[in-house]
């Protein structure tokens, strides 16, 4: 009997996914739990199984196309004897060819599918699969991306493959700016004339025109999502990093040596963070209709900028872990992230979520909730600031935090204490690391 294959649910707040790669043709077998397609979200890119043995009677979307959650898909057949149903056969008839044929060609979707839109591979012409910020770093170096092997998922080119090519010295040498025209000088005018600013503008035309599609457009419709539904509201605060960057710089050597994890101030911050949640239960809740979702536990989602888009791995029963045992979760995810091997189980459950804007330089910065949860915590860089103390005038290391919250369920008076419970956890860390290294 002919059965559906359908995109399935990928999350709370996943709506949408972009057809990838049909991994088989019409008519050929599939195995039980065999990847047939591969799709992509904001969230993760992931293979489509399919749930019983057969043979693939016909493709109902082609590839780079968007579609709902729940979009039927394909047909799946017992075997190649079985005819497909007729009600299919009046879809594109052509499969995946349908999509690349021409540029006015379209995709009619299945009878009960909702419409699709259609969406542009994120390929150049010469058939690399990368990001338009990685091509644009190649023109800059002047190099060929079809020399450069990716490393990324399904071979895509990342900033970090350009920059070991560039590293190994096969890139073309940047061309010097030519030396100005001396020109005689005029009686009343400057007795040589302005040089000119040397050119850093690449060759080619002035403006680059690529499409808003596939994931960058869904990152983007899920922040318009949350924008447009939360009621946001951002609070600042001051922390005194001076007693947790002594405690930190003793530590690390050890933990290093010991352990072989990197210790950085984010573990820390999420411990802290647990504790907090803990006494404002508020914070680690959720709406879901017309009923509020109190968490007993803390997943915390840790944000991560990549080529392909912005990503938010989830350090499952965080609240449960130490500071070693966070510090080693959230290398281990962060490395998953960059080489895109995040699982659908690795993305999802998010309860609470900590953006690391510091990293970069940033001071300051008022994140997006990451919906449907109810506030994000945004992290900046540690900086030595003149501060008063005892009525003294003494540099200590300072952090400015932000905190964004969903006003509809959480006040302001609690946002405030909850964030200034948080910072008092990071400014007294001997009350509490001794239990929890």
């Amino acid at each position: 009997m002919a059965t559906n294959i359908v995109i399935p649910q990928m999350g709370e707040s996943v709506v949408e996914a972009t057809i990838g790669k049909w991994l088989k043709k019409e008519g050929d077998p599939v195995k039980k739990d065999e990847p047939v397609v591969e799709i992509m979200t904001d969230k993760i890119n992931a293979e489509i199984p399919a749930h019983k043995s057969g043979v693939l009677g016909k493709i109902l979307i082609g590839e780079g196309t968007v579609v709902p959650i729940g979009t039927e898909i394909g047909v799946l057949l017992e075997s190649a004897n079985e005819p497909i149903p007729e009600k299919y056969l009046k879809g594109n008839g052509g499969g995946v060819s349908s999509v690349h044929s021409s540029a006015s060609s379209s995709v009619s979707p299945s009878p009960s599918a909702p419409a699709v839109v259609p969406a542009v591979e994120e390929e150049d012409l010469k058939g690399v699969k990368t990001s338009p910020a990685v091509r644009r770093l190649a023109r800059e170096h002047g190099i060929d991306l079809t020399q450069i092997k990716g490393t990324g998922g399904g071979g895509r080119i990342t900033k970090e493959d350009v920059e070991a090519f560039v590293a190994s010295g096969k890139a073309a040498p940047a061309m010097a700016p030519s030396a100005p025209t001396k020109t005689p000088a005029s009686p009343s005018g400057p007795k040589q004339p302005i040089p000119a600013a040397p050119s850093t503008r690449p060759s080619g035309p002035r403006e680059e025109v690529v499409p808003y599609a596939g994931v960058r457009k869904v990152i983007g419709d899920h922040m318009v999502r949350s924008k447009q539904t939360a009621m946001h509201y951002t609070t600042f605060d001051e922390c005194d990093f001076n007693s947790l960057v002594e405690l930190r710089a003793r530590l690390k050597p050890q933990v290093q040596e010991k352990y072989g994890v990197s210790l950085t101030y984010l573990p820390f911050i999420i411990k802290a963070a647990c504790f907090a949640l803990k006494e404002f239960p508020v914070v680690n809740a959720s709406i879901a209709g017309d009923k509020i979702v109190y968490k007993k536990y803390c997943n915390i989602g840790v944000a991560v900028g990549r080529d392909s888009g912005l990503i938010v791995p989830v350090i499952k029963d965080a609240d449960a872990k130490n500071v070693l045992q966070l510090a080693a979760a959230i290398a281990e995810l962060s490395k998953k992230a960059h080489s895109d091997k995040l699982t659908l189980d690795d993305i999802q459950g998010g309860t609470f979520t900590v953006t690391n804007a510091g990293m970069f330089g940033a001071l300051a910065s008022a994140p997006i909730i990451n919906y449907p949860e109810v506030a994000i915590l945004g992290v900046h860089m540690i900086q030595k600031r003149p501060v008063v103390r005892n009525d003294q005038i003494v540099i200590r290391d300072m952090m400015t935090f932000s905190l964004s919250l969903d006003h509809r369920l959480v006040d302001g008076h609690v946002g405030v204490q909850f964030l200034r419970r948080l910072i008092n956890y990071l400014e007294n860390p001997w009350e509490w690391m001794m239990t929890n290294v």
